[in-house]
């Protein structure tokens, strides 16, 4: 890539994220985006489509940095046979990049954030466990990880020792694999 056009696109991106923490996606005009990236309204409509479609691809790069994240560290192996790791390295991932979850998934879009995970893991658990579909049990215990841990992300962080709360998880996660599998 052009060092120019990765320039710009770091600069668009930095832009609105910083408009983004202070106003409701709905609410960013274009023109405000432009003057703080020191760019024109050509050459954002040269990078993306809308404001839109900048943030879904900020959403998609920011959850495919988790997924791989997640994988990376859980390996070829069936992630669901480690759920302690799996879950751990979910709020793990979620903390490292809090700012940005908090800022792309404010509000309604909170939701979003943890079923795009959620249906991440399942696309790469089914890719390497073809069983895995026809197992509701499974897939159940899969969304209790990612939504449990979302949830105690979401809710919890910063009100409990993180080390504590990662331990704590984990114990449940494994609760939920003995009991669901």
């Amino acid at each position: 890539m052009d060092i120019r056009v990765a320039r710009t696109d770091r600069a668009i991106e930095k832009a609105f994220m910083e408009l983004r923490a202070k106003n409701p996606l709905e609410k960013i005009k274009i023109k405000d985006l432009c003057a703080l990236a020191c760019i024109n309204k050509s050459t954002f409509y040269a990078h993306y489509e809308d404001i839109y479609a900048l943030a879904n691809g900020l959403e998609n790069k920011l959850i495919a940095s988790i997924l791989s994240s997640v994988s990376e560290k859980l390996g070829a192996e069936r992630p669901l046979d480690r759920t302690a790791e799996l879950t751990q390295g979910l709020f793990r991932a979620f903390v490292q990049n809090q700012k940005a979850v908090n800022i792309l998934f404010s509000g309604s879009r909170q939701g979003v954030f943890a079923n795009s995970i959620e249906q991440g893991l399942r696309k790469r658990i089914a890719e390497q466990d073809p069983t895995f579909a026809a197992d509701p049990r499974r897939g159940i215990v899969l969304s209790f990880c990612v939504q449990g841990c979302f949830y105690a992300f979401a809710n919890n962080s910063g009100r409990m020792d993180e080390g504590k709360l990662v331990s704590l998880l984990a114990e449940i996660a494994q609760a939920a694999q003995r009991n669901g599998l």
